[in-house]
């Protein structure tokens, strides 16, 4: 399992130049990445938990922290549904 924090940094890593991310860490709360997508203006928040999971903010699972591809992969299914191959 990887460190939260860390896990997001891959997360964030993953997910590329394509998305504006802001890692929150509040004190007294879970640590969270803010993604938007810079073409379609969509967001969202994932956290990473203690079980080692990238947790959506209704507290679904994404993927396992040792797997930021996947969460990239279903993060960008999420905020651009209909983005096609070619597009960025």
């Amino acid at each position: 399992m990887t460190a939260a924090p860390a896990a997001l940094e891959r997360l964030a890593a993953a997910l590329g130049p394509g998305f504006s991310i802001t890692l929150v860490h509040r004190v007294g709360g879970r640590p969270r990445l803010t993604v938007v997508d810079r073409h379609t203006r969509a967001a969202t928040e994932v956290c990473a938990d203690e079980q080692g999971r990238y947790l959506w903010p209704w507290a679904e699972p994404v993927a396992v922290t040792d797997d930021p591809l996947t969460a990239a992969r279903r993060i960008i299914g999420v905020l651009r549904p209909t983005w096609g191959p070619g597009q960025g």
